[in-house]
């Protein structure tokens, strides 16, 4: 329980960066290192592991997040938003297709969490994620 309290304080502090961030990248304001650096600093931050999130398999990275029935959404939800921006990152930064893992890792974790949960009323509920990154993953092929 207190580890959700914990996650769920950081999304709320977190959220406007969050936001701030993918439109940055969608408008390519930012370079590769910068565009990491932030979406690595905010999974440090959280204590999450990114780098081992991104070596996983979507059905393993869940596994992962989530080994028993008792799912920590707001974990999950984080994660989810970090691989979602890593993905996105990756796709405005070079050829397309190139966020595809991310973005497919990212469309998982999503899946897992009901459609409407959402930490904070100001961020997309994770079925909004999961529609978008099904169009993006669509027009990227």
């Amino acid at each position: 329980m207190y580890r959700r309290d914990y996650i769920l304080r950081l999304i709320e502090r977190f959220g406007q960066m969050l936001i701030a961030l993918r439109n940055r990248i969608l408008r390519r304001e930012l370079d590769s290192d910068q565009a990491r650096a932030e979406i690595h600093e905010m999974a440090r931050s959280s204590g999450l592991d990114l780098d081992v999130a991104r070596q996983l398999d979507p059905p393993t990275l869940l596994l992962w997040l989530a080994p028993g029935d008792d799912v920590d959404e707001a974990k999950l939800w984080l994660m989810a938003e970090l691989l979602y921006l890593e993905g996105l990152h990756a796709h405005a930064a070079a050829e397309p297709g190139a966020g595809r893992p991310d973005l497919t890792r990212a469309l998982a974790v999503f899946g897992r969490l009901p459609a409407g949960w959402r930490p904070h009323a100001d961020l997309p509920s994770a079925g909004e994620r999961v529609d978008e990154i099904r169009q993006r993953l669509a027009t990227a092929e």
